[in-house]
């Protein structure tokens, strides 16, 4: 799983400028200072995104506990294109290269959430993690000072577990609120019976900062080390997904 790199290509500024150029209309007036977004580099919070299927990886892992194998994917998508559906054609580097998905102070967008393993019965036990952090595009390292200057100087969104928003999982504006887990037990059924849900729901409640791209939501999957059971050791699965929001 190879890191973005930390600056963007001529091709990649060209492209999101006509991403940007072509979702105006939709994402209303821009709500950074003099009206515009800043376009920016990329931090070491743009993390990369991906999974390798390989067969061999599972083979491995039966073998050696602490194979290190790639195993599971944890993958999030959005209606990035913003033509109605998630599909395939919303799996692409749009995700993760700011903008990000753009939205308005308002609306609230499905997130499709896949967890897959090759194990239909994991042996180990594991943590599904979703995630908000707001990214510093002034810092190389994507980090502020503090959880209050993040919160102060990114969007806010909310994750809520169902359409009709009955449960709040994340709150990108509440310092308590920005991870939540579920335990995956040995023998799990994958992706069943994790109490990981298929689907989440994004609201845009406050207006991004001066930079596009500044809020991340964020899956991965990792092995968990539990006393007296075995210890199945794989390589953290992750994916990514920036937003962007207008007033």
């Amino acid at each position: 799983m190879n890191a973005l790199p930390l600056t963007l290509s001529s091709a990649r500024i060209t492209a999101v400028l006509a991403l940007l150029s072509g979702v105006t209309a939709f994402a209303g007036p821009p709500s950074g200072p003099g009206g515009e977004f800043k376009m920016p580099a990329e931090t070491q919070r743009d993390m990369g995104s991906g999974f390798e299927r390989q067969r061999e990886e599972v083979l491995r892992l039966l073998s050696d506990p602490n194979a290190n194998a790639k195993i599971f994917k944890f993958d999030i998508d959005t209606d990035i294109n913003h033509d109605g559906v998630i599909n395939d054609s919303d799996s692409s580097w749009m995700e993760a290269t700011p903008p990000g998905m753009m939205m308005r102070v308002g609306q609230t967008a499905q997130v499709r959430v896949t967890l897959f393993s090759h194990f239909p019965y994991f042996p180990g036990t594991a943590v599904a993690r979703l995630s908000l952090a707001g990214i510093n595009r002034g810092n190389p390292t994507g980090e502020f000072a503090s959880i209050d200057d993040e919160i102060h100087n990114t969007g806010h969104v909310i994750v809520w577990s169902d359409s009709s928003k009955s449960r709040k999982l994340l709150d990108s504006a509440d310092s308590s609120k920005r991870v939540v887990e579920w335990v995956i037990h040995p023998g799990y059924v994958l992706p069943d019976h994790t109490g990981v849900p298929t689907n989440v729901y994004v609201e845009a409640v406050g207006a991004s900062g001066q930079y596009a791209g500044d809020v991340r939501l964020m899956a991965t999957i990792s092995p968990v080390e539990v006393p007296n059971l075995p210890f199945y050791k794989f390589r953290v699965a992750e994916d990514h997904i920036l937003f962007t929001v207008a007033r």
